[in-house]
């Protein structure tokens, strides 16, 4: 996804009701640990209906205790709003767990196999996708269908509704590169046709910030 690193809001609130779709939150159950590691969410901001469980976990480790209010003293307040529009501060996130059988909850689970006896899905490995086709009708672009390798062929699949992007942060911008989505200046040297032209695909990704620690003690 690509958006004005200022207009945070304005872009969440275009996305949420998708987030919401596929969430299925469940509520931290002890309200002292919620405290103690100040988690803060906005009921009405987490889908409740969706396939994906997501929740804050039951136990911390006790460095945590100190994680707010280190960062705290370091300039960086606690953001109690992390889920619903801001992305700026020190929280406390949620993970995809589900907390009755405390297993990871991700699309196999969700999706997949609850849906795999369906005869109108299949489900294609190894397959790579070369583009996204993209037919304009005015000054409109809409994705029509998709062009893709398998074995030592190339096919090329309309969709009758809609197509999903989904292949990860870096893979994502670079299919919307390929298809003519971005930048002009990168698209042309590449010797692609730009369609949609946005200077914000396929730029500013960042990865977590860490620091890695030593613990050094006294062995005397």
């Amino acid at each position: 996804m690509f958006h004005n690193r200022h207009s945070n809001a304005a872009t969440d609130d275009t996305r949420r009701p998708f987030y919401k779709r596929s969430e299925n939150f469940v509520e931290p159950l002890d309200p002292a640990k919620q405290q103690q590691h100040e988690i803060y969410y906005a009921r009405d901001a987490m889908g409740v209906d969706g396939p994906l469980r997501i929740t804050y976990l039951p136990e911390y480790s006790e460095p945590h205790m100190h994680w707010h209010k280190t960062l705290n003293q370091l300039g960086l307040e606690t953001n109690k709003s992390h889920l619903s529009g801001s992305n700026v501060g020190v929280w406390t996130n949620v993970v995809a767990v589900d907390p009755r059988t405390t297993t990871r909850s991700y699309s196999t689970p969700a999706y997949y196999l609850p849906n795999a006896s369906r005869p109108n899905l299949r489900v294609l490995t190894d397959a790579v996708v070369r583009e996204i086709i993209l037919e304009r009708s005015g000054e409109e672009w809409t994705a029509t269908g998709v062009r893709f390798d398998h074995g030592d062929q190339s096919y090329t699949v309309v969709a009758s509704q809609e197509i999903v992007l989904s292949a990860g942060s870096v893979a994502s911008p670079q299919l919307l590169e390929l298809s003519g989505i971005g930048n002009p200046s990168v698209l042309e040297r590449a010797g692609i046709t730009v369609k949609i032209p946005n200077r914000n695909v396929g730029e500013n990704v960042q990865e977590h910030m860490s620091k890695p620690e030593r613990q050094m003690g006294d062995r005397g």
